[in-house]
């Protein structure tokens, strides 16, 4: 085998930040597919302002060069070690060489010897990223020896960024094209959750509304003995009783409502006077057990789902019943103040508190800060829930003289509040 078989590759400079570099490229998704249909356009403006025949936008790989797009001359592919971009690429600045067989850097490069072509002229600007990162060039080139005047060097340099934004613009749409892939994989699953949790629903809506029917049954036929008909407290109670179960079955009927919409709340002109009086009037038997006072202030109507607010309130009055403070009578008051953006409803008990550091871990799931205290630890959770469903804050405060003091802000409907502004 002769001695001629044997070609020492040639070498190219490389840029400090080249694995950065490449994987950038990659990013961009360009090398490899199909070429970009603005690009064209673009080298043909580069070879009219420069008075050129050919210009070429390169993109620099690990190994080769890849002519994106090309005018006057067919484009194609070559080693990195044979491009004179690969050279430029890694220069501080545009280069612009008169004559190219006169320049060290590139008087022996094969572009420049014949054995590729017979380039004299040559200019190229760097594809440079927003993250410094350049990618390739834009050049221009001639067969014969010329320079180019500071307009024409500051024209190549502003068609080589016009460059890069067509890349950012082809990039921009492959991620958005990955986004919506996304979205609508996204949306299928949540179709078939919602077909799943549908069905769910079904199930426990005959699970629990069937036992319950039962018990309404009964209760109603209790109601019409003459014996409990004829005694006050029998009667009170059985009303009562009548009352809660029919509060509960319609609570059913809202929270199965409420989990074939996706979750999604219901939004209405809510009382909370009256939510608030239903809650006490159901958990009477636990306040009567506790021994509390549970006042209740003027309470506003607001905007809200008027089944998940009122889970809000009985959660709360229900925690305030269960770390109330034994040593003293249990107090709970429920008011409201109103600004020009919400309301606001404070729930204040004189219980045993709960501490500074403690505050933002209790409104996690399954967190119980009183292992004595029966619980599971997701009343909190559910009503931080149900506060960020409607926009709203909620701020754990002591109360004055000892206590918790919760404090949820309702935001009011944007032409309500256009309106308070106005007046």
């Amino acid at each position: 085998m002769s001695t001629s078989s044997f070609i020492k590759p040639r070498t190219f400079p490389v840029p400090e930040n080249e694995p950065e570099r490449l994987r950038t490229l990659a990013e961009y998704g360009i090398v490899g597919g199909p070429p970009l249909p603005d690009l064209p356009s673009v080298v043909e403006l580069a070879a009219y302002v420069c008075g050129v025949p050919n210009a070429v936008v390169n993109l620099i790989s690990a190994s080769q060069q890849i002519q994106m797009a090309a005018f006057g001359f067919e484009g194609n592919v070559c080693d990195r070690g044979d491009s004179m971009c690969a050279i430029s690429m890694v220069e501080p600045e545009t280069v612009v060489v008169r004559d190219a067989t006169q320049d060290p850097r590139f008087a022996d490069n094969p572009f420049v010897t014949g054995v590729i072509h017979d380039v004299r002229f040559y200019a190229s600007s760097q594809l440079r990223n927003r993250d410094g990162h350049v990618l390739g060039t834009l050049c221009v080139f001639d067969t014969e020896p010329h320079d180019l005047s500071p307009d024409q060097r500051e024209g190549l340099d502003k068609l080589a960024r016009m460059v890069m934004d067509v890349m950012d613009l082809h990039r921009h749409g492959q991620l958005l094209e990955v986004a919506l892939d996304k979205v609508h994989r996204t949306s299928r699953e949540l179709q078939r959750s919602n077909s799943s949790l549908q069905h769910f629903a079904g199930q426990v809506s005959h699970d629990l509304k069937n036992p319950l029917t039962g018990v309404l049954g009964f209760v109603a036929m209790l109601s019409e003995i003459p014996a409990v008909a004829a005694d006050p407290d029998g009667k009170r109670c059985v009303d009562r009783a009548l009352s809660s179960a029919t509060r509960m079955w319609r609570m059913i009927e809202d929270v199965l409502s409420h989990a074939s919409l996706g979750g999604r709340p219901t939004f209405t002109e809510v009382s909370l006077d009256s939510i608030a009086r239903q809650v006490v009037e159901d958990v009477g038997t636990a306040i009567a057990a506790s021994q509390a006072v549970v006042e209740i202030g003027r309470l506003p109507t607001v905007v809200g789902d008027a089944t998940q607010l009122r889970v809000l309130i009985q959660n709360m009055v229900s925690n305030s019943l269960k770390f109330r403070d034994r040593g003293r009578e249990s107090h709970i008051a429920l008011t409201a103040d109103e600004s020009t953006t919400g309301w606001t409803l404070n729930i204040a008990d004189n219980g045993i508190g709960i501490a500074p550091e403690d505050r933002p871990r209790v409104l996690e799931m399954f967190t119980r800060l009183r292992t004595d205290v029966e619980g599971s630890g997701i009343g909190l959770a559910t009503c931080q829930r149900i506060v960020e469903a409607h926009d709203a804050t909620l701020v754990i405060d002591e109360t004055p003289g000892g206590g918790t003091t919760m404090r949820i802000t309702l935001p009011k409907p944007a032409d309500q509040v256009r309106l308070a502004l106005v007046s």
